[in-house]
């Protein structure tokens, strides 16, 4: 991740006529992002039990404090809840996991992003099939811990092509993807795991707000000098983003406005906006008015 000590490096300071801001009309909010959000919303409208999410329902900090001033908190033991609501966190959980909620007092709403609770199906259909299946994705991330459950014992983890080989002799085989990786990354695992295992199956699970979002980044990095990408630290898809621009201009990751360093973005006449999928659009907007902000 390139942050903002090494585009001071990088550059050096020149007076701006004016920034141009381009904004990715893909930034902010997915689909179950927003779903997510809009349940929490609908439930705690109006109630009067408490609501509580299972962990942090999206990530993104700032997100989850406003929904704190809505009724809406983030439960890291929810075995110590005695009644209102519990949310499922967007990035889905396991079977276990369910099952142990399930036994609790209190009334469970699943928020599971529907992309995710697709490839929760896929693994456990082909888990019962008999396949060993490989899930491209980050070790320990919310979504990948939960997609482990669904392959019944028979699951690994890869984070690149340089993992298959680590492998172990197994057929068949059945090939998956976290929800948000790179396409390209994608590809690479798949001609591994073809390679290791002639008759695998390969099942594309990448959704499609992230290939939009990825496609839109290449794109309008032909129109920019540079990138702000805004999300939080711990969002797997943010990082993602940040790691793609980086590749392609001068990069500088923020969670709010009042993270922007303007000795950093002091060389260039044009940046591209872009955020993470669970980066609401309040702050998008704030950064947009603060760059727009900055003296020409």
């Amino acid at each position: 991740m390139m942050r903002t000590a090494v585009l001071r490096s990088a550059f050096v300071a020149a007076t701006l006529p004016g920034m141009r801001v381009l904004v990715a009309q893909s930034a902010g909010f997915c689909m179950g992002v927003r779903r997510a959000v809009d349940r929490a919303r609908q439930i705690a409208d109006g109630a009067t039990a408490p609501v509580h999410t299972d962990g942090p329902l999206i990530h993104n900090r700032q997100m989850m404090d406003q929904l704190r001033t809505e009724g809406i908190r983030e439960c890291a033991h929810p075995e110590s809840l005695t009644d209102g609501t519990l949310l499922i966190r967007a990035h889905g959980i396991s079977p276990e996991r369910r099952a142990a909620l399930q036994r609790l007092p209190v009334c469970l709403e699943d928020a599971t992003c529907p992309d995710v609770a697709k490839i929760q199906g896929l693994i456990r259909r082909h888990a019962r099939r008999g396949f060993h299946v490989v899930i491209l994705g980050d070790p320990g991330h919310a979504e990948v811990v939960g997609l482990l459950g669904y392959a019944e014992g028979r699951g690994h983890v890869v984070t690149g092509p340089a993992d298959v080989d680590a492998l172990p002799d197994m057929d068949p085989v059945c090939l998956v993807s976290q929800s948000t990786q790179f396409p390209e990354t994608f590809a690479a695992v798949a001609e591994a795991i073809r390679r290791r295992y002639h008759t695998a199956l390969v099942l594309d699970t990448i959704c499609e707000s992230t290939r939009n979002r990825q496609a839109e980044l290449v794109r309008l990095a032909a129109e920019v000098d540079a990138f702000i990408v805004v999300g939080g630290v711990h969002s797997a898809n943010t990082l993602r983003l940040v790691e793609l621009a980086a590749s392609l201009r001068p990069t500088l990751h923020i969670e709010t406005a009042d993270q922007l360093d303007r000795a950093a973005l002091a060389p260039f006449r044009s940046v591209g906006l872009t955020a993470g999928a669970s980066t609401p659009s309040f702050i998008i907007e704030a950064v947009r008015r603060a760059l727009e902000a900055l003296p020409g």
